[in-house]
């Protein structure tokens, strides 16, 4: 299953341009412009250059299995991954957290989850059933896959299982830098974004928001358009937009193609804030028993502990940046929230 491009394009389908710009009278030096007449970048919103390459390289999926964490702990400790998410549900969060307890110099977020796709590796939601019922499948896990979660949860049941995974990694010691989302799945509805923006901002938290230019969402089918409205209605001037740009490998590039692809999105970066998202693991008989991704994953992980990437990065003058800092300028530039991450002893933007 493709997830990782499923998401992206899940994620980009549903927001898009910058919110409207502030009304006059606001602070210019701390509050700057907004909106697509002003053509200013995410970036120059949180007071980074405008002609700055800035990149997250994200590693989704930690807490999955073993093999999932430690493909993650190795892309971020020995390579040039610089921030993960974890997910509450899955059976291996605490090994992942205990390790995040002994490195808080370490970039992660929560990857908020309300699908299980796998065969036969499955997770249960962090409420009990009785709680989430719309949540639950006919098996007892979470649905497979985003239009059944999408169908059959409320908006409601949606707030709170988010709003229990926060909590539940809060009270096992990890102090969250950032949330996004599992499949996308709460970009699916309006109603369903609604709830993970009422969470973020409840425990004061930068979360995944890409932007889309006018030109990309002019590209986009009439229903995306107007979804896409729902969601600009709900942030209205509230400049909680975190990335101008999301990357995710495609289905059709093979094993043997995944160092070019990526090096090549390096290469291609705008100026303005981008996240590749990758899924790190470390090829064995667990990871193959999870998923049938087991090979691109543990690609992943060797992709981005060589050294090629690294001197890549540091030949094309891309800066390295992580969830922290933006949730730092977010702080310092529009005044919005910091979050229980915020006084984590930060890692260094560039390795």
């Amino acid at each position: 299953m493709l997830r990782s491009f499923l998401r992206a394009c899940v994620i980009m389908a549903w927001v898009s341009v910058a919110a409207p710009a502030q009304p006059a009278g606001g602070a210019a030096e701390t509050r700057p412009a907004a909106g697509p007449s002003s053509g200013r970048t995410v970036a120059q919103e949180l007071g980074f250059g405008p002609t700055e390459r800035l990149l997250i390289i994200h590693c989704d999926d930690a807490g999955m299995c073993h093999s999932a964490n430690q493909g993650t702990i190795e892309a971020m400790t020995e390579g040039v991954a610089n921030s993960a998410s974890v997910m509450m549900p899955c059976p291996w969060v605490l090994e992942f957290i205990e390790t995040c307890r002994q490195r808080p110099d370490l970039d992660v977020g929560l990857h908020l989850t309300l699908t299980s796709e796998w065969r036969h590796f499955r997770w249960r939601p962090v409420l009990p059933f009785t709680e989430v019922p719309g949540l639950i499948d006919p098996e007892g896990y979470l649905w497979r896959d985003v239009p059944s979660v999408a169908l059959k949860a409320t908006p409601d049941e949606v707030e709170r299982e988010l709003r229990a995974q926060v909590r539940r990694a809060l009270d096992l010691g990890l102090k969250p830098t950032h949330l996004d989302t599992h499949m996308g799945t709460v970009f699916a509805r309006p109603d369903f974004f609604a709830a993970y923006r009422k969470v973020a901002l409840e425990f004061k938290l930068p979360y995944l928001l890409p932007r889309l230019t006018e030109e990309q969402l002019a590209r986009r089918d009439a229903l995306t358009r107007m979804t896409a409205g729902n969601i600009l209605k709900q942030l209205g001037d509230s400049r909680e937009f975190t990335l101008d740009d999301l990357k995710s490998i495609e289905g059709n590039v093979p094993l043997d193609g995944q160092k070019d692809y990526y090096a090549g999105v390096i290469r291609g970066l705008k100026p303005g804030i981008t996240q590749i998202i990758i899924h790190c693991g470390v090829e064995g008989e667990e990871l193959r028993a999870v998923t049938g991704s087991h090979a691109r994953r543990d690609m992943d992980r060797r992709v981005f502990m060589d050294p090629d990437i690294r001197n890549l990065i540091e030949r094309e003058g891309v800066r390295l940046i992580t969830w922290r800092e933006i949730g730092r300028r977010q702080r310092q530039y529009l005044g919005l929230h910091g979050g229980p991450g915020e006084e984590r002893p930060d890692r260094a933007e560039s390795k």
